[in-house]
């Protein structure tokens, strides 16, 4: 079956976008009032994603950072990472790459990489490598090592991405694994998710 952004955008995916966002916005307040070392502010992005697909995935990204950005300007830029970890989220479930921890494992490195990638121009170009965050401990140890401003900023994106991309997918993993089969297998990608034991034993309507 050919999926493309129609084909993501139904009505139950669409009821979904408000929810991942709350969960966003809910996630980031806590990581900044705790001073917590990682970011929470994915788990409804990639909740989304599991079981919308990638472009639900991408506008529920967009959506947080642009609303975490009414209480912090600083999220708003990096409404850029949020999309592409949706998009990316979203494809990997396509492809069933959440199928079990392993899998989970593999594909948090790949959603490390995009958002580094598109993380550490963000944080160099508009903020100079400062984002006023408790991660910025990193990036200054790693500076005063004598690394450049690029190779530190990335470097510490690749250290906390690591971590937040476990944390935030396996959160949304878990959340994802106890819906009901009769709910998931109403999403358009939710039918992976969905244990097999309630496949045979549960008449999904």
């Amino acid at each position: 079956m050919k999926r493309g952004m129609k084909y993501d955008f139904s009505l139950l995916s669409i009821l979904l976008i408000p929810i991942g966002v709350a969960i966003n916005v809910v996630g980031y307040q806590l990581s900044s009032i705790l001073k917590l070392p990682v970011f929470l502010d994915l788990m409804g992005t990639a909740l989304v994603s599991m079981i919308a697909g990638p472009w639900v995935g991408l506008v529920t990204g967009g959506l947080g950072s642009l609303v975490n950005g009414m209480l912090n300007p600083v999220a708003i830029p990096f409404a850029l990472v949020s999309m592409s970890v949706g998009w990316t989220v979203g494809m990997l479930s396509r492809v069933k790459m959440f199928n079990n921890i392993i899998l989970l494992l593999i594909s948090s490195v790949i959603v490390t990489i995009v958002s580094s990638i598109t993380s550490a121009p963000v944080q160099v170009i508009l903020f100079g490598g400062v984002t006023g965050s408790s991660i910025d401990l990193i990036t200054a140890t790693l500076l005063s090592t004598g690394e450049q401003i690029w190779t530190a900023v990335f470097s510490q994106t690749l250290i906390i991405g690591s971590i937040n991309s476990v944390v935030n997918l396996l959160i949304a993993w878990l959340i994802v694994k106890k819906m009901s089969a009769r709910y998931l297998s109403k999403q358009n990608y939710g039918m992976p998710y969905i244990k097999k034991q309630e496949l045979n034993t549960t008449k999904i309507v």
